[in-house]
């Protein structure tokens, strides 16, 4: 029953727990191809085309390093910090996963990010990056998260002008692409689980974690933590203890996780020893709206909470951008979906699930997830039902479906959505 987001609080100061000093940079970084060093003059070009206005007060970055042939910062008119751009020669063997192992050459991006519009200025700093070099440039890669794209994916997710069909440019970027989610289990068949963020940190933002998180409700967590992580890009976090809305009827509380690990068994993931190198700053454990325990109140995980997502008895609101996007990507990979649907609905240990929009309450957009029975070109038919209530067939269009699953279908394959759906073909 996921909808879009509703506020978490109104008109109140960001919380003291959650303060940072200065967010930590962001960076991309280009891959080259080719003898000929990039142009530097290109590099302002990209620059220029990427945030749509001429770059100003352009300055030399005096870098001792002989690998670095040229450097310098730029600044963007109402952008507040500078953003440095170098190219260096290509070191064998320094590229993700030898990816870009032909390369010659390497372009940096790194600057501060503009937090009152993130989303946009990594798009913005990521085409800068990897225009820079024009048809050379043969991998982009985000240092931070370890995440890199080829070239037609860099262009169709970054490059803004270079398609007429308005759907396939830039409306594929969310606040998803700010941050990863990390699992860390000493058992990872049987669990428990320490499941974190990563990138939030570049948005003087804290890093979000959920700690003991048994193996049953691992997919709830992560869908938990990754619809606040992209609330919380744009949005303040509400303040340390105090319960908020996550979804509808759906309350939980953030903790600083330095609080809640003084309660964590020994030698349960996310201990002093698994924090080993992670960076300074502060972190919110995601917790269940009140402290629990009949001797001792303490905070604990909301299992329950997980347990009753898992059961689609609630849902969780979501940014508006992500909604968006995995409607998008959801309906462009439809034909996916039915393909398999055909091939294998059928099959007694598989489910494939849609999500649907089921009408607007208070300019809110609300959606429920239903077991798919048949499906069509233009839409299909499903069967919604939850926890101790008799299922109803509902018919939906293809402009209803948000999101799609299907579950179980081999067990080397236990889940495909939109966002992977080349696995089905």
């Amino acid at each position: 029953m996921a909808r879009e987001h509703l506020p978490i609080q109104i008109g109140l100061p960001p919380e003291p727990a959650w303060q940072m000093s200065e967010p930590m940079p962001i960076s991309y970084i280009a891959f080259v191809l080719g003898d000929e060093m990039p142009d530097p003059g290109e590099a302002f070009l990209a620059a220029g085309r990427a945030f749509e206005m001429a770059p100003q007060e352009t300055e030399p970055l005096p870098i001792d390093d002989e690998r670095v042939v040229w450097a310098f910062s730029l600044r963007i008119p109402r952008r507040e910090a500078r953003i440095m751009v170098w190219c260096e020669r290509a070191e064998e063997g320094a590229t993700p996963d030898g990816a870009a192992s032909d390369a010659k050459w390497v372009v940096f991006v790194e600057t501060l990010l503009d937090t009152a519009r993130p989303v946009d200025d990594a798009i913005s700093l990521a085409a800068t990056a990897a225009r820079t070099a024009g048809d050379r440039t043969t991998l982009l890669y985000d240092p931070s998260l370890g995440v890199a794209w080829r070239p037609a994916e860099f262009r169709e997710l970054f490059f803004s002008d270079d398609s007429v069909d308005s759907g396939r440019s830039t409306t594929l970027v969310d606040e998803r692409h700010l941050y990863r989610v990390e699992l860390t289990a000493r058992d990872r068949t049987n669990g428990p689980y320490w499941i974190a963020t990563v990138g939030l940190a570049r948005l003087a933002k804290p890093e979000l974690e959920m700690l003991e998180v048994p193996v049953s409700l691992v997919r709830a967590a992560l869908e938990t933590i990754d619809a606040l992580a992209a609330r919380f890009v744009a949005e303040d976090l509400p303040a340390a203890g105090i319960p908020f809305e996550a979804g509808p009827d759906l309350r939980l509380a953030l903790v600083p996780a330095a609080e809640l690990m003084e309660t964590l068994p020994v030698g349960a993931p996310g201990d002093a020893a698994d924090r080993r190198g992670i960076p300074r700053g502060p972190r919110a454990a995601i917790c269940a709206a009140s402290k629990r325990g009949a001797f001792r109140q303490i905070w604990v995980s909301p299992t329950e909470e997980l347990a009753r997502l898992a059961s689609n008895d609630t849902g969780l609101f979501l940014a508006t951008r992500v909604v968006d996007v995995r409607a998008t990507i959801a309906r462009r990979t439809w034909s996916d979906f039915m393909a398999a649907h055909a091939r294998d609905g059928a099959h007694h240990a598989s489910a494939f699930l849609a999500k649907i929009a089921r009408g607007v309450t208070d300019g809110e957009r609300s959606h429920v997830w239903v077991a798919v029975a048949s499906v069509a070109v233009d839409g299909g038919r499903g069967l919604l039902g939850r926890s101790g209530s008799e299922a109803v067939a509902v018919d939906f269009s293809l402009a209803d479906v948000g999101d799609w699953r299907v579950v179980g279908l081999r067990a080397d394959l236990p889940e495909v959505g939109p966002e992977s759906a080349a696995l089905l073909r």
